[in-house]
């Protein structure tokens, strides 16, 4: 893995990237750790194991997913429940939407608001009531943070609790993510990559989550808003490969994992992205088609290959750059340098 470490370092070294962590698993254990550069461009504080990353979308699939397969688990709601069944004000062209069509983004709705403003301020579910249907709920897949807000209501509508402490107290304490948090720098944390220059404040962002609508928020919302490291997530991976490290059964990993859109159009099971031959993926070219995974804004990405039993975490701060940078021509390569290795060794 010499190769990876050099390609990641010369990455930084050209400016490519301010700072990664970069984590390989295979089997049960972490077989390749690798953190380089620094916190932000210029600075000299270095990216280590204890270093926070904004997730960005990655929330989606590390605490929204799986808050909502714990509740389908335990059978206090339904894929095919309409979610105007939990908000009874739900206008009617959109209260017939199940949570499934939410969880693969064939709910109709569009990908994001008209206008996003880091001073924003959105009323909440009036405002998605107030959205117009891109097409009728379970024919086309449009990959969607608007989805995946409102299951973050209906969490907290069902479990009368807020989204972070329910995801706490169920995800991150049982599988021993101890940094995962929304709105770390509330929580005294220090070692935080910097994201994108905020011209409203005249300084970069900073332990603040770096989508405008989780802002909006309060910084806690189900499609953005966690930080953690990539020793949390490769934790968080491993409850995915294996039974004995799982807090969702089989079965709804299983289903979760399968393909649940329609032929021909993107291929996504429950929350997560699946691997597709006939499209170039971040994942690269080496991991199996059944693979799954997903991609956050601010530049990171989960992808699990069961068949091979791999996970690759890759968390950098690349929106520290601008949001012209060149991380989606990054990641393909990086993910083949480490498959490459995997298949020799």
């Amino acid at each position: 893995m010499e190769q990876v470490r050099m390609l990641l370092q010369e990455w930084v070294d050209k400016g490519l990237l301010p700072g990664a962590s970069l984590r390989v698993i295979r089997g049960r254990e972490v077989v390749f750790a690798c953190d380089a550069g620094t916190v932000s461009a210029g600075d000299g504080q270095p990216v280590t194991s204890d270093t926070l990353f904004d997730l960005a979308s990655l929330t989606k699939v590390t605490a929204t997913l799986p808050a909502i397969l714990l509740l389908l688990q335990e059978g206090r709601i339904r894929l095919d429940d309409p979610i105007g069944s939990y908000f009874p004000d739900c206008p009617p062209d959109k209260s017939a939407i199940t949570i499934a069509q939410l969880l693969t983004h064939t709910s109709g709705l569009p990908a994001d608001l008209a206008e996003r403003r880091r001073d924003s301020t959105l009323v909440l579910p009036e405002l998605l009531y107030q959205q117009k249907l891109l097409a009728a709920p379970g024919k086309q897949v449009e990959y969607s943070d608007l989805g995946m807000i409102w299951l973050g209501l209906l969490i907290e509508r069902v479990t009368g609790e807020m989204l972070d402490a329910f995801v706490t107290r169920r995800v991150f304490s049982p599988l021993g993510m101890k940094h995962a948090c929304y709105c770390p720098n509330n929580r005294g944390f220090e070692d935080i990559v910097s994201t994108e220059y905020c011209p409203l404040t005249g300084r970069y962002i900073v332990g603040e989550v770096h989508d405008e609508k989780a802002f909006a928020m309060g910084g806690i919302a189900g499609h953005a808003g966690l930080f953690a490291t990539a020793d949390d997530l490769c934790r968080y991976a491993l409850s995915w490969m294996h039974d004995e490290q799982a807090i969702i059964r089989a079965e709804w990993r299983a289903r979760a994992i399968r393909c649940q859109t329609p032929a021909g159009q993107e291929r996504r099971g429950y929350g997560w992205q699946l691997s597709d031959p006939d499209r170039l993926m971040s994942c690269g070219s080496g991991f199996h088609p059944d693979s799954i995974g997903h991609t956050g804004f601010t530049g990171t990405s989960l992808w699990i290959d069961p068949v091979h039993e791999w996970a690759v975490i890759f968390l950098t701060n690349a929106v520290h750059l601008g949001r012209d940078h060149s991380l989606r021509q990054l990641r393909p390569v990086l993910h083949d340098a480490v498959t490459a290795h995997l298949v020799r060794a």
